[in-house]
């Protein structure tokens, strides 16, 4: 019998590598293997993203590329789901040639579409998983916060917190599988539990442990700390308007949770901050941003950044880019603003010129440039500790514990293995170094 195959093409935020990692599980446990042309697929899935207008656009052009598969003889499934799908009955009628629309995270859809597709077809030998070196467990699904300009919570609903049972499960499942390094994804982890309560000791997974009445990110940490052999925890992303004093203590005291953090700020100005519906002031970031820097001195902070905000001034813009100066990130994800249609921001004038939104996205970035090759310039001649996850253009690769990359040489099968690497040369967004024996 034939192998049956699957095509997945999959953009986005974590939650989405998530959701890809769960759907290619789920089609080689029935007897499929991917395959990385289109044309070659019995099964082809598309896992989207609209957060910004370029991932849209993109989105589009895969789907138009795709249509001239249903002319020939062989007609491949054609699957589309994430946070493209919205209205499914005008998709349906924009793109007659896709089979399914299915809503982000909607695993247990996919699957019961293609089970009933391949019902009394036979099935496949299940071709060998490859191992894992880093995993990615979803703690909760949907935001129940409603910033101006995301499209998030309306394509993934409101928050939906798993049990704590449920995610050591998944965790215990994976590191079985290989995977040394976990990390719990969230659109705001430090909200987790918040829609739980009590019932969360009804939920599946919930008889293996004792849970507590409320649980939050601080328990799950707890919880998954000592899985064995599980070497580094991470976790994302957090919400300043969210993260309590209890997060912060019991991430900075537990030894595999690795120093990092994902903080997203979006502006350095309290007006604009109250117009995007942050729910926190510039003065509680910084407040926070301290808190985690004492509890752990050597820790890595990331953030994201909004520019070309409707009405954002130049002065306003300016405070944003002071702000990433004195705080000194560690890395900062830039965003020029776009318009996302049913937000509340998409009713408002977006009046900064896509000349300016690019002139300040560049600037933010230049700035950000300097800082990364700061910070990795200190390190030059240290030793760090590396979890290698792969090899790119002839030599290993793996990240620090603050999550930077690094690269080094060696003939030896370093995958999946910690490594101490002196550092020998640093830039701003990797560094080069040599085992030390």
């Amino acid at each position: 019998m034939r192998q049956k195959r699957y095509y997945l093409w999959s953009i986005g935020c974590q939650m989405n590598r998530a959701d890809a990692l769960r759907v290619g599980e789920a089609l080689e446990r029935r007897g499929y293997s991917a395959v990385r042309q289109p044309e070659a697929a019995d099964i082809i899935v598309l896992n989207t993203c609209v957060v910004r207008q370029s991932a849209e656009d993109r989105v589009l052009g895969r789907l138009s590329s795709l249509r001239s598969l249903k002319r020939g003889t062989h007609t491949p499934a054609i699957l589309v789901m994430g946070c493209f799908v919205d209205d499914v009955g005008a998709l349906e009628v924009r793109f007659p040639f896709v089979d399914a629309f299915l809503r982000p995270s909607d695993v247990a859809g996919l699957v019961q579409f293609v089970e009933s597709r391949d019902a009394g077809g036979g099935s496949a030998a299940q071709p060998a998983s490859a191992p894992e070196i880093t995993g990615l467990v979803p703690i909760s699904y949907g935001c129940d916060h409603r910033c101006t300009y995301c499209i998030v919570a309306l394509r993934r609903g409101a928050q939906r917190s798993r049990s704590v049972g449920e995610i050591v499960s998944d965790v215990e499942r994976l590191v079985e599988r290989g995977a040394r390094e976990i990390t719990l994804l969230g659109q705001n982890v430090d909200a987790y539990g918040t829609d739980l309560g009590l019932t969360a000791a009804c939920s599946p997974g919930a008889e293996r442990l004792e849970e507590p009445a409320h649980p939050d990110l601080a328990d799950i940490l707890l919880a998954i700390h000592d899985i064995e052999p599980l070497w580094r925890i991470r976790f994302l992303t957090s919400h300043p308007g969210d993260l309590s004093q209890r997060i912060i203590e019991t991430a900075t005291s537990l030894p595999r949770v690795c120093e990092c953090w994902e903080l997203p700020v979006q502006s350095g100005d309290d007006d604009l901050l109250r117009r995007m519906a942050r729910g926190y002031t510039v003065e509680r970031f910084r407040d926070l941003v301290e808190r985690i820097r004492r509890a752990s001195p050597q820790c890595a902070i990331n953030t994201d950044v909004i520019v070309g905000f409707p009405g954002e001034s130049e002065q306003q813009f300016e405070a944003t880019l002071r702000l990433v100066q004195e705080l000194r990130f560690d890395a900062v994800h830039i965003a020029a603003y776009s318009v996302r249609p049913g937000t509340a921001a998409s009713r408002w004038a977006d009046d900064v010129c896509p000349a300016e939104k690019e002139r300040r996205r560049a600037l933010v970035e230049e700035t950000q440039a300097r800082i990364a090759a700061e910070i990795h310039a200190a390190l030059l001649g240290q030793e760090v500790e590396i979890l290698v996850d792969g090899r790119q253009r002839g030599r290993w690769r793996g990240r620090t514990r603050s999550n930077s990359l690094v690269f080094f040489e060696s003939a030896d099968g370093w995958l999946g293995r910690l490594a101490q690497v002196r550092i020998t040369w640093t830039g701003p967004w990797s560094m080069l170094g040599e085992v030390v024996p």
